[in-house]
């Protein structure tokens, strides 16, 4: 817990020992002060809470407004009493963790000074294990900016601590402090000539971060609209403009849908093997940048669909709405998330039949479901089996347990050996001999599939399907010379 009564002993020390250890006439050491949000951490617990507040109570996000009525400290306060926050599941800056624990080592006095709200700062002070004292906005003073430095000033005097801050807010405690840090790689100027100083690790740009974020390598999966194009054979230029305005509306509307996704998702994403590296849960993307960019992208896509083709903005809103749904609630529901992400995948199939006019067939549709449920099982059971191999039970934000990948297998691989056979029967239907001169070509895709569909199931039982399955077959070359071959006997058929 925290000392209060060492932290006042140290309040009166007259000498100083600066971050970089330098040393002061009475040999004595300042204390280190630290801001919270944007410089321990790389995001703002006040947002964190109002995602976690969201992800949890949707049906009540209109709450919030009235909310704000009782002024930014009884906000706070408001929010702190509906969610829970997991310390251990925040980005942290770990140039400023040592920085702080070398300095605590040097037997420095270390505060942490913030904004947020007490019940969080005392719970990430303790999971931490290195603050002897925390000041934090409660009793209906946001600590910010004036509030911070008054009582700073209160408790150590003029220049009698050090600080370390991140933005224009901590202006007027940077002026009162002996020795201003800040952790943005820009200097801020003071107005008695000094400068901040820097430490803190290197943060990338925010426009990288948001295109990092938008997943464009996901757009992959929207070239599933130009498939009515193909599978009916209708190759003018007109369709294929149709179509690639199908594919741009299905990229913004996605990119919005993975921007909240991962924004409700930040926390789990953060204790995540691999997903902790995502542009939120680093913290490199700042969640109210995430949570504007969101809806204007899905604005964006809507009004695209409705200045050209009523009938896409249908498929499109329909999409929209279901990856929402999916992202809130769905995907935390056993086999619901699976399904779920099979009909996402198929409805980028009916948007580009909505936006061609070319209806899908019943061939189509069923082959498409079955191979894209099968994927999905797929990318549930490598998790699973990844999570296994870590040594954990359970699966964070899902409805899984790691003894859930035998399951899960077997499912995975009946609906993989489904889609061959209904490729099998489409094969011997009269809407081939419409379609195709010479048929018989086609019958070279069966072993191809087999051998493709059998080859991923195998590689996810040894752990090697380490991501998105789309996402892998698109780097594997095994698989994409197994679609060039599929593309060629299409082709061979066709003529």
């Amino acid at each position: 817990m925290l000392d209060n009564a060492n932290a006042n002993a140290n309040a009166n020390a007259a000498a100083h020992a600066g971050p970089a250890g330098a040393g002061s006439p009475g040999g004595g050491l300042r204390p280190l002060v630290v801001d919270l949000d944007g410089t321990l951490i790389h995001s703002d617990l006040l947002w964190e809470s109002i995602v976690l507040f969201l992800k949890k109570n949707i049906l009540r996000a209109w709450l919030l407004p009235f909310w704000l009525l009782l002024g930014k400290a009884g906000f706070k306060e408001r929010l702190a009493q509906e969610v829970e926050l997991d310390p251990a599941a925040l980005p942290y800056d770990k140039t400023v963790l040592a920085l702080v624990e070398a300095e605590r080592a040097r037997g420095r006095s270390i505060v942490l000074a913030t904004g947020a709200q007490r019940r969080f700062a005392e719970q990430i002070a303790a999971h931490l294990g290195l603050f002897d004292l925390v000041l934090a906005t409660g009793d209906g003073i946001n600590l910010t900016s004036h509030n911070k430095a008054r009582r700073l000033a209160e408790l150590y005097g003029a220049r009698g601590y050090d600080y370390v801050g991140n933005s224009r807010a901590d202006l007027p405690v940077w002026l009162d402090c002996a020795h201003p840090v800040s952790v943005t790689a820009k200097p801020f100027r003071l107005r008695d000539g000094r400068s901040t100083v820097h430490s803190g690790s290197v943060r990338g740009g925010l426009a990288r971060a948001l295109f990092k974020a938008l997943r464009p390598r996901q757009w992959l999966k929207n070239l599933l609209v130009f498939v009515p194009m193909l599978a009916g054979h209708d190759l003018d230029l007109p369709t294929f403009t149709a179509s690639l305005l199908a594919f741009l509306a299905f990229s913004l509307c996605a990119s919005s849908a993975y921007l909240l996704n991962d924004a409700l998702d930040a926390q789990d994403d953060r204790v995540h093997p691999t997903k902790h590296k995502r542009p939120i849960a680093s913290g490199a993307l700042p969640l109210p940048v995430a949570l504007l960019a969101s809806p204007l992208l899905a604005f964006g896509a809507i009004a695209l669909c409705a200045a050209f083709n009523p009938l896409l903005l249908l498929a499109v809103a329909v999409y929209f709405v279901s990856t929402v749904a999916y992202s809130v609630y769905l995907k935390r529901l056993l086999m619901v998330d699976i399904v779920a992400l099979a009909i996402l995948y198929s409805l980028r199939i009916l948007g580009g039949s909505a936006a061609t006019g070319i209806a899908p067939s019943f061939w189509l549709l069923a082959f498409s479901f079955f191979i894209f449920l099968s994927l999905a099982l797929l990318k549930r059971h490598s998790e699973l089996f990844n999570l296994h191999r870590q040594g954990k039970e359970k699966t964070r934000g899902r409805g899984y347990m790691t003894g859930d990948k035998a399951p899960i297998g077997i499912m995975g691989i009946n609906s993989a050996f489904i889609s061959v056979l209904i490729f099998m029967l489409y094969f011997n239907s009269d809407n081939v001999l419409d379609l195709y001169r010479t048929p018989e070509w086609l019958a070279g895709i069966l072993p191809l599939l087999v051998f493709w569909l059998g080859r991923l199931w195998v590689l996810s039982f040894r752990g090697q399907v380490n991501e998105d399955p789309v996402l892998y077959v698109s780097k594997d070359k095994v698989s994409l010379v197994v679609v060039a071959c599929c593309v060629a006997l299409a082709t061979l058929a066709s003529y």
